[in-house]
């Protein structure tokens, strides 16, 4: 994958974008809830459950953990923190206590909190939520649920690493009362744009029975998928199209969910940036499961050259879930046929569906498949491979020009000029006053 980080947006445009995910969901209130902030210990009681949170010095720290993704194996001793529940009214559950993670700013998370929801209609007992963030750019907050099983048993369910620093959202967004757990799809951030222009699709998930099922896709949530759609196009369009491909990759994704998918790649078609022109993208070798390309070692040069933005793209959907092969097939195979007949200039940027006769964009979709790939890898690796240091070997042989000149010339005073050239060239003016001396300054060579 590229990461050529081009983040060219406003202070306050990248805010609006990185909020326009999730951040008008409106959060259930929870029954209760409670931050451990400067304190070790903080308590919720409510409807039949009491859980208390609590930092505690233990002397051995190579314990069993819920976090996993924290450090598990933190230097002993350590600060610990701990979830203890019990169910009073349930004599066959016993009180329980949950070691979470190593604790602390420079131990391991942070910003501990916990909420009893209902998230479980059918469940006599609220569940318990408790996340923490883990500290680090774009990054993360651990949430998991604690439910207490019909056998007596506590048992916990991890939601997974998730940007931001608090538990995910939740609605009642059928208003039938059954809670939802509002997520994001992050393999979305930085596939095919950097972190600020990429768009993650909503993933809605219902809580059952100590499982979790993704009911994205359910009809009752398409007006929300829409709603959803439209918001984000309004701030991506106010912000005038930042980084197309990271939308449109989400776009897709989303009207994929809603039963919209073919109308979704037609826009995609319409306002798409060449991978080369974009800077993000993906390969053959990115899309390889773990175990095959074995960090990279396992594929093939022309496997690890990036692919057009359509073709990649379509891959990825079929990879992540979101379209058939078949769907696949059915808007990749007749861009290789029909290919050569398409302008290849690009389309005016419109808001909405193009119309299925509008020219393609200047993407690697609108020229035949094999020679745009060709076109996207070789002018990737031209840029990162020679362009650059030739530009920069360039600019410093420029900025030693007046120290070049001198020793060319014997210049008198050749160190001072040295210096000048070297410590206050960078200003402009130090560059122009040792260009003067190394050009005026008489030379110091005899006859």
């Amino acid at each position: 994958m590229m990461n050529n980080l081009k983040n060219t947006l406003p202070a306050a445009l990248l805010l609006a974008v990185l909020s326009s995910g999730l951040a008008y969901a409106r959060p259930a209130a929870p029954i209760a809830h409670a931050i451990l902030e400067n304190s070790a210990h903080a308590s919720l009681s409510a409807q039949g459950v009491s859980a208390a949170l609590d930092i505690r010095k233990v002397a051995k720290c190579d314990i069993p953990i819920v976090w996993t993704d924290a450090d598990s194996s933190p230097a002993s001793p350590c600060h610990m923190a701990f979830l203890t529940l019990r169910a009073p009214g349930y004599p066959r559950s016993p009180t329980v206590s949950f070691p979470l993670s190593p604790y602390g700013a420079d131990e391991g998370m942070t910003q501990l909190k916990m909420s009893f929801r209902k998230l479980d209609a059918s469940s006599a007992l609220p569940q318990v939520l408790v996340s923490a963030y883990t500290g680090g750019a774009h990054c993360c907050s651990l949430t998991s649920i604690f439910d207490l099983r019909p056998d007596g048993r506590w048992a916990h369910l991890e939601l997974g690493a998730m940007d931001g620093d608090g538990e995910p959202d939740i609605e009642d967004i059928a208003g039938d009362g059954q809670q939802e757990i509002l997520t994001a799809d992050q393999s979305f951030l930085y596939a095919f744009a950097s972190h600020a222009g990429s768009e993650a699709p909503v993933v809605i998930s219902r809580y059952h029975d100590g499982e979790l099922e993704n009911v994205t896709r359910d009809p009752v949530y398409r007006t929300y998928l829409k709603d959803d759609l439209a918001r984000r196009r309004r701030v991506w369009v106010k912000g005038g199209r930042f980084e197309p491909n990271g939308f449109l990759a989400y776009e897709v994704a989303t009207r994929a969910n809603i039963g919209d998918f073919s109308d979704g790649w037609r826009d995609m078609l319409a306002h798409a940036q060449s991978t080369e022109a974009s800077g993000f993208g993906l390969s053959a070798c990115d899309l390889k499961p773990a175990a095959e390309k074995q960090n990279g070692h396992g594929c093939s040069p022309a496997e690890k050259k990036p692919l057009p933005f359509p073709q990649a793209l379509a891959a990825f959907l079929v990879q992540t879930g979101y379209i058939t092969a078949e769907q696949a097939r059915s808007v990749t195979e007749p861009q290789k046929q029909t290919a050569d007949s398409r302008a290849t200039a690009p389309a005016p940027m419109k808001d909405g569906p193009a119309p299925t006769n509008a020219p393609l964009p200047s993407s690697a979709a609108a020229r035949p498949a094999e020679n745009s790939e060709a076109v996207s890898a070789s002018g990737l690796f031209a840029k990162s491979g020679t362009l650059f240091p030739l530009l920069a070997s360039l600019a410093l042989l420029v900025y030693l020009v007046p120290l070049l000149i001198a020793y060319r010339r014997h210049t008198a005073n050749q160190h001072r000029i040295a210096m000048i050239t070297i410590l206050l060239g960078w200003t402009g003016v130090g560059w122009i006053i040792a260009l003067i001396m190394a050009l005026s300054q008489p030379s110091s060579r005899k006859g």
